[in-house]
């Protein structure tokens, strides 16, 4: 009669057991990704900064390296020859957020960093996107230091003056989305010679793993703005919008950062 008393468990109370522990499992899962994933933005976000203060600090070396040189002609002077490039591509103050005029005239959705469901809105190819219309540009920051004969970095058997534009500011055609965070992606220069006296190699030696050219710059670039309308070139003072864009994770809309660095123009402000 005990034998006809015992029992085991319904499958009701079995389905039951299992969707509990499956919502516990699931509740489990979810808050370790949301920590995962706030760890990586955490970090994301850090990395992004790294870059930006690399830039505000080339823009801010560069600036008074020309005031110091600022006697000299641009031919001497390999700052004030970099400077003079930097601010050809400053644009109207205007330019810079929202424009209004680009809705008018058909051209580029109205730019607003802070409010983009893509990054790629940035990165529009036609003749009106922003890095076209913008004059937008990015520093290799492991190119700005010339040395007493127009060389740069140091240990480049290169002339800084054909440098200038081809690897010290990079433009729209190396300009890329983030593949993962803002960030400056440096390739190897297979031409490059060192110095015996520096380093402890011969003279002459190639050094096939100096990687100082930039072979894309990913999610970050810079936009100049002068307070002059009708001649930026002769403001006085430029604005450097140093500006980031990724799709961090866990996120449906991308990730921001921007910082503006004010520099002054000693040829107007006497």
């Amino acid at each position: 009669m005990r034998l006809r008393t015992l029992r085991g468990d319904t499958l009701i109370e079995v389905m039951l057991s299992i969707s509990v522990f499956a919502v516990v499992a699931l509740l489990a899962i979810n808050m370790m990704n949301d920590g995962i994933n706030t760890a990586q933005r955490t970090l994301e976000t850090a990395m992004a900064r790294n870059e930006i203060d690399a830039q505000a600090e080339a823009l801010r070396f560069i600036h008074q390296s020309y005031v110091a040189e600022r006697q000299k002609t641009s031919s001497e002077s390999g700052f004030k020859q970099l400077w003079e490039t930097i601010i050809s591509r400053a644009n109207k103050p205007s330019t810079l957020e929202d424009d209004e005029n680009d809705l008018k005239n058909g051209g580029l959705t109205a730019f607003d960093i802070n409010n983009m469901d893509s990054c790629n809105v940035a990165y529009s190819t036609n003749q009106n996107g922003h890095f076209n219309k913008y004059r937008s540009f990015i520093l290799n920051t492991r190119l700005v230091l010339p040395d007493a004969n127009k060389k740069s970095p140091k240990y480049l058997d290169t002339p800084y003056s054909e440098l200038l534009n081809n690897e010290i500011i990079i433009e729209k055609n190396r300009l890329a989305e983030a593949s993962l965070y803002p960030r400056l992606i440096f390739k190897k220069n297979q031409n490059a010679t060192i110095d015996s006296d520096d380093i402890n190699l011969n003279q002459g030696e190639t050094v096939a793993n100096l990687f100082n050219l930039v072979s894309s710059a990913e999610g970050i670039w810079i936009d100049v703005a002068g307070n002059n309308e009708a001649n930026p070139k002769r403001s006085d003072y430029f604005d450097f919008y140093i500006r980031t864009c990724w799709q961090s994770a866990g996120t449906r809309v991308p990730s921001t950062l921007t910082t503006v660095v004010r520099l002054y123009n000693p040829e107007v402000l006497q």
